[in-house]
């Protein structure tokens, strides 16, 4: 799928793949039963044989490439899309106070000590562990156990 694709142009290239991919499994069990339809008089000419092994050779192209279209890794889908942590456009959902760790994190290269955090937030120690265990469960930061303090960093959903 192309970079400046539109999520409605993909969604429309994805049905007319799925489209493909029905059509040719139709053709191609046409053209299966087609044998047996043939009399027994008319096996010994070349020609419809020719013409059977082009179809199915066309057709197996054609459900190879809607296969591929299909299952392209590189293409991002909806689900993609949902599934991805907190973005910037969703920093506004934050609490007041989640705000005031994040933009304290952010000015100070997204990483520093938890009692570095309390001081510049100004929140007491117990409101400030509360609230950054809240985070942490959210995948808004990460806390790291280093020696007797505790190292906050923020997640790429909080940058």
């Amino acid at each position: 799928m192309a970079e400046g694709a539109s999520p409605d142009q993909s969604a429309k290239m994805d049905r007319i793949a799925k489209l493909t991919l029905a059509l040719g499994g139709f053709m191609l069990l046409l053209l299966i039963s087609f044998p047996f339809t043939m009399s027994s008089g008319t096996l010994s000419e070349t020609a419809p044989y020719l013409l059977y092994s082009l179809f199915l050779t066309s057709v197996g192209i054609v459900i190879g490439i809607s296969l591929t279209w299909l299952n392209d890794p590189t293409r991002s889908t909806d689900s993609d899309v949902s599934n991805s942590p907190a973005t910037k456009s969703e920093l506004p959902m934050l609490s007041a106070d989640e705000k005031v760790v994040v933009n304290v994190l952010s000015s100070n290269g997204g990483s520093m000590w938890q009692a570095e955090v309390v001081k510049a937030s100004g929140f007491t120690n117990s409101k400030a562990s509360r609230l950054l265990s809240r985070m942490e469960h959210s995948g808004l930061i990460r806390r790291v156990r280093d020696g007797m303090g505790k190292r906050i960093e923020l997640t790429v959903g909080g940058e």
